[in-house]
């Protein structure tokens, strides 16, 4: 029969026995270390009112740097590149537009006295595993201190469940701190906005924003596939017919 003290042993054990393994598993490597850039966050986009703030401060930008090269008066023409029309594109360039005029930057319907380009790439990182349960930690500490519990005692006894849930707690903070409170935290999936103002040939400003997005949205930052090919056309034949 257990003791009333071998709860607490046993997770004692365990603590120690998962404090071996990771001190095991740290070694000495012969080519230089991976280092994690300093603590940072990006945003994501999930919605079209994403779109309209990014558009929002984009003509902000470029509003300010015409001011400071004297071309307040100058109108604009908002113009997307790189291919085909994406869904973004054609919505960006109607909030771009709007939100110009919000400031006061005049825009034109053709050729303008400045021209807006602006150009999406998206960009897919193949080695990237997001977690899809948002509590592994606990959820995993929960289950298999249930299970141990159960195991030993059958019921009554949850000083093991309380002290899984509280590591498992501890781990998902942490991971919560990390990953962001975004829903689903970061992807593999990222776009790059970039905006480009210029005066003949030369460049008055430039925008460059990045944006985490779910890879079912890529469709939506990239040109629709082009149409089916047409069916080949049927052979004919043709019959000779041969009095007798």
């Amino acid at each position: 029969m257990p003791t009333p003290s071998m709860p607490f042993r046993s997770c004692r054990t365990w603590a120690l026995a998962t404090a071996a393994l990771l001190l095991g598993a740290c070694s000495t490597l012969d080519v230089p270390r991976a280092d994690n850039y300093p603590v940072s966050s990006q945003k994501k986009a999930r919605a079209v009112h994403h779109w309209d703030v990014l558009a929002d401060d984009v003509a902000t930008r470029v509003a300010t740097r015409m001011a400071a090269a004297g071309r307040v008066n100058a109108a604009v023409q908002v113009v997307p590149v790189g291919g085909a029309d994406s869904a973004f594109k054609l919505g960006f360039r109607e909030l771009l537009m709007t939100r110009l005029l919000d400031r006061g930057v005049p825009v034109a319907t053709g050729q303008g006295a400045l021209r807006l380009e602006v150009g999406t790439q998206v960009v897919q990182h193949g080695a990237f595993t997001p977690a899809n349960n948002p509590a592994p930690w606990t959820t995993l500490a929960g289950s298999v201190a249930v299970v141990r519990d159960m195991s030993m005692y059958h019921h009554s006894t949850f000083s093991g469940i309380f002290a899984g849930l509280g590591v498992g707690a501890a781990l998902d903070a942490a991971n919560y701190a990390r990953r962001g409170p975004a829903a689903g935290g970061p992807t593999g999936t990222e776009v790059l906005v970039s905006t480009a103002l210029h005066d003949g040939a030369l460049y008055l400003a430039r925008t460059a924003d990045i944006y985490y997005i779910e890879g079912a949205d890529t469709v939506l930052y990239e040109p629709p596939p082009p149409p089916p090919a047409p069916p080949a056309p049927t052979p004919m034949r043709n019959w000779k017919v041969v009095g007798q």
